[in-house]
Order: C-alpha cells, then sequence, then structure tokens
C-alpha cells in the first residue's frame, strides 16, 4: 500500500498545496485500481483527517481503491470564493487532472467516486450535482443540509452569529448572493430535476443524535418529493468519526 503527499503549486490557487493520495498495492504490479475515490475533508480540517481518523487505507487496500484527498480553506464550503481562492474549480478542474496524470489513478467516469463528511459531504454532492458526468456515486456524510439552513440567523453551522457572516461574506458575499447560486443546494436539486440531469447514483448518511439530523430529514424528504433517489443510512451516533467510518464502509459496500 502506498501513501503518497504532493506538494505543489497550484495554478488555480496561486500558491502550494497538498494533495494525499493512497495507492493500491495492486498498481506496483501493473494493475489498474478498481476505482477512485475522491474523499472531502469537513470544516476546519485538512486532507489528512480521513488518514488520522478512519481506516481508510485499509478499506482501499481490500477493495483495490485508489484515494485521493485534496485539501482546502477549513470554512471555504468548496466554493469559488467571492473574496478568497476558487476552490471549486480547483476541486473538479486541477485535482483530477494532477491524479489522473501524475499518478495514473482510475480515470473511467464509471468508476470514479466522491465522498465527504460534513462540508466536505456538501462538497461531495455539490461536485456530483453540477458535474453529474464525472462520478459513478457520491456520498454526502451528515452533510445533506439545504446551505441556506445552514447559515440562515437561525442556522446551525456550528459557528457564533459573528462567525456565520464572515463565512457567507467571504464565500458568497452574503445570503441574497447565495440563494440561488451554484453553491445553494436547492437549486442544484430543482435544476437537476427540470433539466432530467442523469444524477450519480447517490448515498447519504448519519448519525441519528447528530445535531443536523433534523435538517438532513427535512433535505432527504424534499428530494423524495423531487423525485430524487437517495440511498439513506443511519445509525446511532452524533457529529463524529464514528459515524464516517463506518459509513464510508457502507457506500463503498452499496456501490458496488
Amino acid at each position: 500500500m502506498g501513501f503518497v503527499q504532493y506538494d505543489f503549486l497550484s495554478e488555480k490557487l496561486g500558491y502550494h498545496t497538498n494533495l494525499y493520495l493512497i495507492l493500491p498495492d495492486c498498481m506496483g504490479a501493473g494493475e489498474r485500481p478498481a476505482a477512485t475515490l475522491y474523499l472531502l475533508h469537513g470544516g476546519g480540517g485538512n486532507g489528512l483527517d480521513w488518514m488520522r481518523f478512519s481506516s481508510i487505507e485499509r478499506y482501499a487496500q481490500e477493495r483495490k481503491l485508489a484515494v485521493v484527498m485534496p485539501e482546502v480553506d477549513g470554512s471555504c464550503f468548496y466554493a469559488d470564493m467571492k473574496y478568497g481562492y476558487p476552490y471549486f474549480t480547483y476541486l473538479t478542474e486541477e485535482v483530477p487532472r494532477v491524479a489522473e496524470t501524475l499518478f495514473s489513478v482510475n480515470n473511467r467516469a464509471q468508476e470514479r467516486l466522491v465522498a465527504g463528511f460534513s462540508m466536505g459531504g456538501y462538497g461531495a454532492f455539490k461536485w456530483a450535482f453540477l458535474r453529474p458526468e464525472f462520478f459513478a456515486a457520491a456520498a454526502n456524510l451528515s452533510g445533506f443540509s439545504f446551505i441556506m439552513d445552514v447559515f440562515s440567523p437561525e442556522g446551525f453551522g456550528g459557528n457564533s452569529l459573528e462567525g456565520q457572516e464572515k463565512i457567507v461574506r467571504c464565500d458568497w458575499g452574503s445570503l441574497e448572493e447565495l440563494k440561488g447560486s451554484d453553491s445553494d443546494s436547492e437549486t442544484w436539486i430543482k435544476r437537476a430535476v427540470e433539466n432530467k440531469i442523469q444524477l450519480p447514483a447517490l448515498f447519504a448518511g448519519i448519525g441519528t443524535e447528530d445535531f443536523s439530523y433534523p435538517y438532513g430529514k427535512k433535505y432527504l424528504e424534499y428530494c423524495e418529493k423531487c423525485g430524487v433517489k437517495i440511498h439513506y443510512e443511519e445509525m446511532p451516533g452524533a457529529h463524529e468519526w464514528k459515524v464516517w467510518d463506518e459509513m464510508i464502509v457502507r457506500f463503498l459496500d452499496w456501490r458496488k
């Protein structure tokens, strides 16, 4: 099993950043990995979180998966920030190009997966809804809430109201600019339905004690009403690694 930390000057971001990869042993023998999993971290985290707090390396080896773990600003919500860096463009354009060109990970859409937890779960669904042709399946772990609910004055984003306002201002400018934009999760769903877009297979998982649990149920009910199919699983637990470590396994086994 190989682990790579690739430090490079990003063309899109204009600064040095890290890309972390898990490469299964089969690649050393010239065998193509069964699939490539793009794995996104949550708010306040970094690209090493999945390696530190889950058993993703073992899961990848067992399934002959290549895993690509990018690193972004901990409060960017995978946006092309209004006052900051173009993280969504970096994620969707530069990260796959670097991973697939330099490290020869699987580049066939039917064998690409994306997943993430919390902010990363939101980012995984954003990527899947806005670039649906790129993936076979996407998993959102504890991040499937409407972004307008998260950042409304009555929201639950986990920061002070002042902190919430700062994130909104830096990432999107204002709530008015966020609503209806490419970062508005309700808008993704509406567009997909109106334009009859063929989406990747969608998976959502959460702990029943997660603070976002009722908001997640609201999201799922809306998707069901709109005819957007999401495979849903829940388990005892809060907004924590016990849940995400279990749910990533369930996702990988479900998508077979």
